[in-house]
Order: C-alpha cells, then sequence, then structure tokens
C-alpha cells in the first residue's frame, strides 16, 4: 500500500527541484540585468532624461476610504511630473469620501456630458478642484473596482493611464521612471509596470515614505519578503524575456489607446489586472509580434498590506481565482510560439508552479508525514527533502533580497535581517498556510462559488506610522 505513497512522494520532490530550478533561474536573469542597470545609471540608480514626455492620467478607484483618502491624493498630487491629471473615481462611498475630498480640495461641480466610450454604471457627478485644477473627481453607481476604472478610462485625457489605488503613496520620480521606459520603445511597448513596496511599519510623513522599515510582525514581515520574490526576483527576469503576464493594479500604465481599444477591464474576473494584460499579449502579438509588456523596478509606490491573517486570507483567495480565471480565458495561448515568451514559458510556469504547486506542497507534506509514521522513509531522503525545500525558499529570498541591497538600497541591514529571519520560519506556517488557502480557492473555482471582496483595514499604516529612528 505504501508504494504508490513513496513514488508520488518522489515525483513531488523531483517536482520540488525543478521549482526551485526554474525561479533560481529567474531570480539569476534578474539580477543580472538589475546590475547591469546599475553599472549604466551609477550608484543612486538613476533616473535617466528622455524626450518623450506624454500626458498622464492618473487614475484610483475609492470605496469607502475615508482614512486615507485626503493624504492620498495629496500624496497623488506631489509627483514630481508634468503634464499631470488625477481622476478619483467614488464608486458609491456611504462613508463620506466624496465630501472629505470636496472639502479637502475645494471642488466643484461639471457637467457629466455623454461620450464615453466604455460601458459602466453611471457617473452621477464630476467634479474638478479649484485649489488644484489637475485634480478631477467622479461619483458614480456602484460597480465595483474593474468598473469604477472603466469610467475613469472614459474621463481620461492624457496619452498614457496609470492605474493604481487611493492606499497608495507615491515616490515622487515613480511617473518619470514609468514614461522612461515607454521611451525605449514607444512602438512596440504598451504597458509598464512598477514596484509596489509595503508601506506597513514604514514612516510616512505627508503622504510620503520618508524612511522604509520593515515591520517586526510576522504575517506582514513575510509579505515584504514575499512581494521582493514577486517583483525583483521574477517580474525584472519576465519583462527581460518579454513574458511578463500582470502587472500590479496598484501601479500599472497603460497607452490610453489600446486600453478603450481592447475594451478596457474585465468585470468578469477576480484578476483583472492580470487578465488586461493578457488579452493585450492575445490580440495584438499575432499581428504585432514585437509587442511589449515591461518592468520598471525603479518606479516605486507604497501600499498597505493585511495586517492580520483574517484579511490576507480573503485576498490570497481572490488572487488565487483570478489567477484560474485567467489560465482558463486565456487558455488558448498556452504553448503557442505565436504569442512568444508568454505561450511558451510564462503559462506554463504559471499553470504548473502557480496553479498546481500548492496542492503538490501540501499533498507532499501529507504522504511525507505517513510515510515517516510507518518507517517506510529513509533518513537520507527526509534529510534530502527538508534541505530542499527549506534551501530552496531561502535562496529564493536571499536572491530578491541581493537585488534590493545592491541595486536599490532601501532597507537598513537591520530590516534585511527582519525579512531574511521572517524567510526562515516561512515553511513552517506561512507558506503552507497559503498553500492551502490557495487550494481552497481552487475547490471555490472548480465548483463555480466566487467569494466576496472582503475589506482589508485601511490606515493604520498610512496615518499612524512610527517615529523616525535615531540615527
Amino acid at each position: 500500500m505504501l508504494t504508490p505513497l513513496v513514488i508520488v512522494s518522489f515525483v513531488i520532490f523531483c517536482f520540488s527541484i525543478a521549482y526551485a530550478v526554474s525561479t533560481l533561474s529567474l531570480i539569476a536573469l534578474s539580477l543580472f540585468h538589475a546590475l547591469h542597470e546599475k553599472a549604466e545609471r551609477g550608484e543612486t540608480y538613476g533616473l535617466r532624461n528622455r524626450p518623450l514626455r506624454p500626458g498622464i492620467s492618473l487614475l484610483a478607484p475609492a470605496y469607502n476610504e475615508l482614512p486615507v483618502i485626503v493624504t492620498s491624493v495629496r500624496s497623488l498630487l506631489e509627483s514630481d511630473y508634468d503634464p499631470l491629471e488625477v481622476v478619483i473615481v467614488d464608486d458609491g462611498s456611504t462613508d463620506g469620501t466624496t465630501e472629505a475630498l470636496i472639502d479637502a480640495f475645494e471642488l466643484v461641480q461639471l457637467p457629466v456630458g455623454d461620450r464615453l466610450r466604455l460601458e459602466t454604471e453611471p457617473i452621477e457627478r464630476l467634479y474638478v478642484s479649484r485649489s488644484d485644477p489637475r485634480l478631477y473627481m467622479a461619483r458614480k453607481r456602484n460597480g465595483g473596482r474593474p468598473d469604477a476604472l472603466n469610467a475613469g478610462i472614459n474621463l481620461a485625457r492624457n496619452d498614457l493611464v496609470v492605474m493604481t489605488d487611493v492606499d497608495c503613496l507615491f515616490e515622487r520620480d515613480a511617473l518619470a521612471r514609468i514614461v522612461e521606459v515607454f521611451s525605449i520603445d514607444p512602438e512596440h511597448i504598451v504597458a509598464v509596470g512598477g514596484t509596489v513596496r509595503v508601506a506597513n511599519g514604514s514612516v510616512i510623513e505627508n503622504g510620503e515614505v520618508v524612511e522604509p522599515r520593515v515591520p517586526l510582525g510576522g504575517t506582514p514581515a513575510s509579505q515584504v519578503a514575499e512581494y521582493l520574490r514577486s517583483f525583483f526576483g521574477a517580474r525584472i527576469a519576465w519583462s527581460a524575456l518579454n513574458g511578463l503576464i500582470i502587472l500590479s493594479g496598484a501601479f500599472g500604465a497603460y497607452r490610453r489607446d489600446l486600453l478603450r481599444a481592447v475594451g478596457g477591464l474585465s468585470t468578469n474576473t477576480l484578476g483583472e489586472d492580470m487578465e488586461l494584460t493578457m488579452r493585450m499579449h492575445e490580440q495584438l502579438r499575432p499581428t504585432h509580434p514585437r509587442t511589449r509588456v515591461a518592468f520598471a523596478p525603479g518606479a516605486v509606490c507604497w501600499t498597505e498590506v493585511p495586517p492580520g491573517l483574517g484579511s490576507l486570507h480573503g485576498q490570497r483567495v481572490r488572487w488565487h481565482i483570478g489567477l484560474l480565471d485567467n489560465l482558463r480565458l486565456h487558455s488558448k495561448m498556452i504553448g503557442r510560439r505565436r504569442f512568444g515568451a508568454v505561450g511558451t514559458l510564462a503559462l506554463p510556469y504559471n499553470i504548473l508552479f502557480e496553479a498546481i504547486a500548492p496542492i503538490l506542497q501540501v499533498l507532499g507534506y501529507v504522504i511525507f508525514l505517513v510515510l515517516a509514521l510507518y518507517g517506510a522513509i529513509a533518513w537520507q531522503y527526509a534529510v534530502a527533502f527538508f534541505a530542499l525545500v527549506l534551501l530552496g525558499g531561502q535562496l529564493l529570498t536571499a536572491g530578491s533580497l541581493l537585488i534590493e541591497d545592491v541595486a536599490f538600497g532601501r532597507y537598513r541591514a537591520r530590516d534585511l535581517a527582519k525579512v531574511g529571519s521572517w524567510g526562515l520560519l516561512e515553511i513552517f506556517w506561512y507558506q503552507p498556510l497559503t498553500a492551502l488557502w490557495r487550494i481552497w480557492a481552487t475547490l471555490l473555482f472548480v465548483t463555480g462559488r466566487r467569494p466576496g471582496w472582503g475589506r482589508i483595514p485601511r490606515g493604520v499604516a498610512l496615518t499612524e506610522a512610527p517615529e523616525p529612528l535615531p540615527r
């Protein structure tokens, strides 16, 4: 009876090796490109001056964001970029979000108009700021985040559209760095994503992160490691391969004409940011094979992540269902060379190591425990199994921390040590827990059930930041 379990356990062991090798290869490629860019730009990863300077429409949907809305909008307006307009779309808030913006920015009402290309829930009122005419706000009937962003796309007047959330704080040069990447190849680059960093625990003054810190708690600190692995360990490499299939919903820039041409964001998936990027690849690359979706690692916005397991659980279940949605919706690209690295590398990687891996991970733990209880496992194999899981995870975290430290240097040594310390413990609680959540998400997806959006507690990281450390 135990023989099939031994065989399955060995297959999972081999799968883990394949995952470690594939992901370490991505990190190695990311490190190479990060160091190459730093060598060209100098020690400060300096911003190059490019002749292309298109206008940017910065879109942010808001729903019951009263604790952070004024601070966030001020931060968006502080971006060191011109020409710029900021469009806030209040998606039917009931907590006074609209009224707070009216008071803070002296908003006056404008006619809405009716020549809107993307179908959305009705816009009830449109405002412009008397104190800063770059700021517009639309008040609309509730329709969800994608619907609110589509309303913003309808209102946007500039050539580039940057989508974000109202709990995000942009670094002053973030938009200039995004445009810099567009300027490299304006004919073929259709979208550029920026880096999203964790704001929890950092020192924030006047809507700006002035001293990045890593929080002490295991849940947010583990997310810092996760974000670094995702953005620096993977997206730099996928961008270099032209296989990037997701731009973070917190910081993604697109050509406005193409956003409207492809129909805006889908309201039928929980992963609308990934779906939009994949749809652009699917619609454009067969006829325009040089189409690129790129990544700007030096363009940074800071966001608030779930501080506790309850809100994190809901977020990760939605994310995983969104991934499965999009793999299904765009399955015809899988394995097809006409879609370049997206079809031949990125989608197979996500199927194996994002969609299937959580199931095999938990199954591997269960089989290992059963075999150990029956004494049917050699100690050499047990040591190799745990060494692979622990060492593989640590190498991924260490590689991402190395890229962060040598290329960008936002964190002090003590903060990098916090991330590394919690990374050592992830295998015992964080990784199994998130794997179980993703298995639950898979069951919901297979049975056709959709979770609610839930709420992430907002405002703690952005309005109650700690005092700066003595230097």
